[in-house]
């Protein structure tokens, strides 16, 4: 059985007229992240934890995608298919600027694929980031997370309204911010917004 995939695509486009913007992949101690900024888009892929019904009754906890390496996932096609079927078997291979496993904890997806565009927004950037997947995929597991007051498994929006409002409260008093806040829902090609209930 095949965990839950999720693709995150992080976006900061540039004021600047030129356009011209660069993406540099930094390690340090503390942290591997991308740094993006000047409207490039970064592209990772998130496969969220197995949970409790997977591991233990829908396919006893197997999982099929292969970790390549950091960037890099296969999955196995074909096997089990009739031999009229004209599917091959073989790996289709996949590769992000991050593969992210199921180990792989909430805050370290904030770093890696978040946080450079919080920070690029705080220093005047536009910022996109867009959480795609198909139902029970992850979406929500990593944006939202499981508990929102949890530090471990909080998503990257409390993390990034954390964030926001912790550059805030360290600012200068001489600098006025203005934050507003939009939630709308698309489901069944309608648009509904979840702030105002009419």
């Amino acid at each position: 059985k095949s965990s839950g995939t999720d693709s995150i695509k992080a976006e900061a486009q540039s004021s600047d007229p030129d356009g011209k913007g660069r993406r540099t992949e930094i390690a340090s101690k503390a942290e591997n992240r991308l740094v993006i900024s000047g409207g490039n888009v970064a592209v990772v892929c998130r496969f969220r934890p197995l949970n409790e019904k997977e591991r233990t009754t829908s396919g006893r906890g197997q999982i099929c995608p292969i970790f390549v390496d950091p960037k890099t996932v296969e999955i196995p096609v074909g096997k089990g298919s009739k031999p009229d079927s004209g599917v091959k078997a073989g790996n289709m291979k996949f590769v992000f600027d991050r593969v992210f496993n199921m180990d792989t904890t909430q805050v370290e997806i904030y770093e890696f694929a978040a946080l450079p565009i919080v920070e690029s927004v705080l220093e005047g950037f536009n910022g996109t980031i867009f959480a795609y997947g198909q139902t029970s995929s992850g979406k929500t597991h990593t944006m939202q997370g499981v508990d929102i007051n949890n530090p471990i498994t909080k998503g990257i929006i409390p993390r990034i309204v954390n964030h926001i409002f912790q550059q805030i409260d360290e600012a200068s008093e001489d600098i006025e911010f203005t934050v507003k806040v939009s939630m709308i829902e698309i489901y069944m090609e309608r648009i509904r917004d979840l702030l105002d209930p009419k």
